[in-house]
């Protein structure tokens, strides 16, 4: 699995994100803004989970022939074990001329100030997997969520040994993304392992 590949990789991404962190120590309304927004609750000493959604249909790929992305699944969680909270994406992608599922996956440290972001309040900066490039997720509404990959990122076949990456089947037009919030079990073929599953079942 590709996991195991980066491993080393991900040590010193999560090392640099707990860095981050300590740097944000003055930010933690900021954090709890964000948590409210997208899971709806403040993280209280265990993780939690947000699962959102969108499939595009025939007539906005006929208006959008650069976009190649067909649906999109994204399953962010929140975790406590840190001195500071870090957010961990993982992502699901189908395109337009395949049937294979793809998925990415990063960690996002904590929340980036305003002034980082040209004004927009509450962006998470994901950086995937194996330096495979970054992922922003922002609120755009009460029930919806922006996704930007401006630059591609790193994506491989979901339940495949082959980790090679797939980055090149995002078409010009696979910048940014709404998304809708869903129910997490939505999410479940996203989740880590079966206890993880379980936490998400609990609506958790």
């Amino acid at each position: 699995m590709h996991r195991l590949a980066c491993l080393a990789a991900l040590a010193a991404a999560f090392s640099l994100a707990a860095a981050q962190g300590t740097a944000r120590a003055g930010e933690p309304k900021e954090d709890e803004a964000f948590q409210q927004r997208l899971f709806g609750r403040a993280l209280e000493g265990k993780p939690i989970h947000a699962c959102f959604t969108r499939v595009y249909d025939a007539g906005h790929l006929a208006q959008h022939p650069q976009q190649n992305v067909r649906t999109m699944l994204l399953l962010v969680k929140a975790d406590p074990d840190t001195d500071q909270p870090r957010y961990a994406l993982r992502l699901g992608v189908t395109f337009r001329k395949s049937g294979a599922h793809f998925e990415s996956a990063g960690d996002c440290g904590s929340i980036h100030d305003t002034a980082d972001v040209g004004g927009a309040a509450g962006v998470a900066h994901c950086g995937v997997d194996c330096d495979g490039g970054g992922i922003d997720v922002a609120m755009k509404d009460a029930k919806s969520v922006l996704v930007s990959i401006p630059e591609g990122a790193r994506i491989w076949r979901a339940n495949s040994d082959n980790d090679s990456d797939q980055r090149r089947r995002f078409g010009s037009d696979d910048k940014v993304f709404r998304l809708d919030k869903t129910a997490l079990t939505e999410c479940l073929r996203l989740a880590d392992d079966s206890a993880e599953k379980a936490t998400m079942r609990r609506g958790q």
